[in-house]
């Protein structure tokens, strides 16, 4: 009988920490505290000047090659960028992010060149990130200067809502 209960009980916190392993995971829907606020007066048609930042990252996790891509929407400048050559390692990770360019602009609206995004010499600089996965619910991201050096105050972002 105690050996029926003891199993009994390394099942169940087996169970409780698969759970939560499962839980802590990068994939999916971060935003930061102003972007509920910003997301309502954007499509309420009114200005976002002065709001808190509104930013929201789209991660998305391939975990057996330790890679990150996604993208990033900062709706106060109305910007959308990529995630590119994202790395994982545990529960911290690294990434580009490149502003996104229209189809078409990525030349100047030049006809010919074959308008391919980002590959223009006048494609916006990549942006180098650190972060860390701080709890289930929580992710701080630092920028960083081009010698890996923290640049700027750190960005948190809370897991979005479903």
């Amino acid at each position: 009988m105690k050996i029926r209960m003891s199993y009994a009980i390394s099942l169940v916190c087996l169970s409780a920490i698969v759970l939560l392993a499962q839980s802590a995971k990068l994939e999916g829907t971060w935003v930061t505290d102003g972007y509920p606020a910003a997301e309502a007066a954007k499509k309420a048609g009114k200005s976002l000047t002065g709001m808190a930042e509104g930013t929201g990252i789209k991660f998305k996790v391939d975990e057996k090659k330790g890679k990150v891509s996604g993208t990033i929407t900062q709706l106060n400048t109305d910007k959308e960028y990529d995630i590119q050559d994202g790395k994982l390692t545990d529960k911290t990770f690294t990434f580009k992010s490149v502003e996104s360019v229209p189809l078409g602009l990525g030349n100047n609206n030049q006809r010919g060149g074959g308008g391919f995004g980002n590959a223009s010499p006048n494609a916006p600089a990549a942006i180098l990130w650190k972060g860390e996965l701080t709890d289930a619910n929580t992710v701080t991201l630092t920028r960083l200067d081009a010698s890996g050096a923290p640049a700027g105050m750190p960005l948190v972002l809370h897991r979005a809502g479903k």
